[in-house]
């Protein structure tokens, strides 16, 4: 078959491919736009993996930016403490549970579970925010045989200034102690000044104190 034979087929199979390019073109033509639009202002999509059981001695969870919000860690791998740019060990030892981190990631509270002495002990804490103190508290202490146990709730005042220890003046104590319940309320100078309470046999009491401690006053006397 010579070439001038094929010429005319050839022109029209260009043709016939040219007019379909153009209808497509006019048919996606109003959608190109929103397409591209779409795919520039689409977030990058976020992986999500699921486990049945994760098994790990410490989990760092952390902002977009990086820094740590939460650390979750058994005793050997649990975080020390730091405070002004000064790192300490902890005072509570063989620790495992949280810690919380504010936004500029210094610690601001946690829950332990440790033993205090040979008691089981749990510890849940918030700081203040502005000046690292002992905010509130709640804690639950039980001895080997269970014979005795306490549960409680502390309110402590902020520190007034930079401090290298968190540990704030303890203002009101709320606890449950071998069935024996009480109320402190303290100065704030950390001395008991009123105590108001409910015995194991059901006898209440309500006194003041003077800064030293002894009782100036004692309801019903």
């Amino acid at each position: 078959m010579s070439t001038s034979a094929t010429s005319p087929d050839r022109l029209t199979h260009l043709l016939l491919a040219a007019l379909a390019l153009g209808v497509w073109g006019l048919l996606l033509k109003p959608n190109l736009p929103f397409l591209f639009s779409e795919a520039q202002a689409s977030p990058k999509k976020e992986v999500s993996v699921t486990f049945d059981t994760l098994t790990a001695q410490r989990i760092n969870i952390t902002d977009a930016t990086g820094k740590t919000r939460l650390i979750i860690a058994n005793s050997d791998r649990f975080p020390d403490v730091e405070v002004n740019g000064k790192v300490y060990k902890r005072s509570i030892h063989d620790t495992a549970g949280l810690v919380f981190y504010d936004s500029t990631g210094k610690e601001n509270g946690g829950l332990v579970l440790t033993k205090l002495r040979d008691d089981e002990f749990s510890n849940l804490t918030f700081d203040y925010t502005y000046q690292l103190t002992d905010g509130i508290r709640m804690i639950k202490q039980e001895s080997p045989d269970g014979t005795r146990w306490k549960a409680g709730f502390d309110i402590f005042d902020r520190q007034s200034g930079p401090s290298d220890f968190s540990q704030g003046i303890q203002r009101i104590s709320l606890t449950d102690e071998n069935q024996n319940a009480n109320l402190v309320i303290s100065d704030t100078d950390g001395h008991p000044r009123l105590r108001i309470g409910v015995d194991k046999n059901g006898k209440p009491s309500i006194e003041m104190l003077s800064s030293d401690g002894k009782v100036n006053y004692r309801a019903g006397e």
